[in-house]
């Protein structure tokens, strides 16, 4: 067994896993660095169409597989016949891990650097009505990180959670004026539930409708920070 083919074997495997499945916040590293070369992680966007990552990551993932299990079984063959149950194990368990992982990652974090924002399982429901009479039924999910309890301002941005740009509903959601809402998140705690939201739209449109994977500016003792991961 060569050491460093088995160190090389196992990182693969190990990169797959993170560039593949989903972390704590709902989406995949692989997304991430897609995105972040201009190459969207679906063949539509939008989070629809094929998942580009998936397939190319579970291609990744075979190889890493395959190249550890050979390695290892030179050595240790009942280990490798088990492999699978090990790496079963940490996939399903990934999300999970990482959540937990970022409780050490931010030890010492403090307001809004503790915060994290669970976007992909936000959704508004929106009702503008004749008069401009905006409400806005959010369920959002945050998590607090720091060793602190936190007051946390919110609000949800439906404009750029809209994100079709050339359509007349974009330019009345553009026009919507939230008031914002106080929660409370107590150290290493998370947030999960619906709030309400009201305001007033400058150039209503009659219309109501849902939205999702929603843009949320989220302030803490004054400090904002505008959560959206732009995954297309």
């Amino acid at each position: 067994m060569s050491r460093t083919r088995l160190v090389f074997s196992g990182a693969l495997l190990l990169f797959a896993i993170i560039f593949t499945f989903n972390h704590h916040l709902g989406f995949s590293v692989g997304d991430t660095m897609l995105s972040a070369i201009g190459i969207s992680p679906y063949t539509t966007s939008y989070l629809s169409g094929v998942h580009i990552t998936l397939f190319l990551g579970l291609g990744i993932f075979a190889c890493g597989f395959y190249l550890t299990r050979k390695e290892i079984g030179k050595s240790f063959p009942g280990l490798a016949q088990g492999l699978w149950i090990i790496v079963l194990a940490i996939v399903l368990s990934y999300s999970y891990m990482t959540d937990k992982f970022m409780y050490v990652a931010k030890w010492g974090a403090e307001g809004i650097d503790g915060v994290s924002y669970v976007q992909n399982t936000s959704s508004c429901s929106y009702n503008v009505r004749s008069n401009g009479e905006t409400r806005a039924t959010c369920d959002l999910t945050l998590k607090n990180y720091g060793r602190e309890s936190v007051s946390a301002v919110l609000l949800p941005d439906l404009a750029r959670s809209y994100k079709f740009k050339d359509d007349p509903l974009y330019e009345a959601l553009q026009s919507v004026q939230l008031r914002p809402v106080h929660i409370e998140i107590g150290r290493h705690g998370t947030f999960t539930g619906e709030l309400e939201f009201y305001g007033k739209a400058e150039a209503p449109l009659l219309v109501n409708g849902k939205l999702m994977d929603i843009v949320l500016d989220v302030g803490v003792d004054g400090a904002n920070t505008v959560f959206d991961y732009d995954i297309p």
